[in-house]
């Protein structure tokens, strides 16, 4: 491997990529992701490339999760990636200024002065404090307010809950309808219209999120992965690259992070 070409940091529900360069080619795209982006660049247009032949070039950019993935083609351009994941504050935030579009056009000139900030962390020297304040400025910008804490139905706060305390492999909708006293396609539709997301996308999400946060603790990314509920470490890389675009493992990715946790 060579030197960092850039830092991850990872949120809650969330990551900040910055780099100078983000390239990230077709076959690792997912049809399916619940997650809203904020894509900026300092000093030129990045492009995305879809399998339609559509192509798109811009200097800011908000993506819904109603967009087929494609490539990204962010070359020597000074690149920072939001990625708010489905019932964060964030994504809350923020879905309704994409109603049924998959992607919209921002204003480069709204954030140019977070630029050079986002630009010197590539070196991985933010501090979660900054990261998260300027996840924050981002979606202030875009909606005129910061993100407030999550309001949804009871029922789907506590099937939340619950899905954070289950292993992977022990989350199911009856037994999370059944915990909240609500018919499995009355719940199926309840979780769906609040959150985004199905029960197995935010299942499958919160354990990539459980496993990061292992590894934190200095375990090892096997430990990690089994105590998060997934059947073995390739079945982790392939969930987090699913939810992020981009690889863990260091065999299959050329490109090597830096990567700050701040949870």
């Amino acid at each position: 491997m060579g030197e960092f070409t850039g830092t991850v940091y990872y949120r809650q529900r969330g990551i900040l990529v910055l780099t100078p360069t983000f390239v990230v080619p077709a076959e690792d795209r997912t049809l399916h992701r619940p997650v809203i982006r904020v894509m900026l660049a300092g000093t030129a247009n990045f492009a995305l490339e879809f399998p339609d032949g559509r192509r798109v070039e811009a200097r800011a950019l908000l993506t819904s999760p109603l967009m087929e993935r494609g490539d990204i083609l962010a070359e020597n351009v000074d690149f920072a990636l939001f990625d708010f994941a489905v019932a964060s504050p964030e994504y809350v935030a923020l879905q309704p200024l994409l109603e049924s579009r998959d992607l919209r056009l921002l204003d480069p000139a709204l954030f140019a002065h977070l630029m050079p900030a986002l630009k010197a962390g590539q070196a991985g020297t933010l501090t979660c404090t900054e990261v998260t304040q300027l996840a924050a400025e981002v979606v202030q910008i875009l909606t005129g307010r910061r993100p407030a804490p999550l309001e949804f139905d009871a029922r789907v706060m506590a099937a939340l809950e619950l899905i954070e305390q289950l292993p992977l492999a022990e989350i199911k909708l009856p037994r999370l309808a059944q915990a909240v006293n609500l018919s499995p396609d009355r719940f199926r539709h309840l979780f769906r219209a609040s959150t985004g997301a199905t029960v197995s996308q935010y299942a499958r999400s919160t354990a990539v999120w459980r496993a990061l946060m292992l590894l934190s603790d200095h375990r090892s990314i096997t430990e990690a992965s089994h105590a998060a509920g997934f059947h073995d470490v390739s079945h982790f890389y392939r969930a987090y690259a699913d939810l992020f675009g981009i690889s863990l493992s260091e065999k299959n990715n050329i490109r090597k992070f830096r990567r700050v946790r701040c949870f």
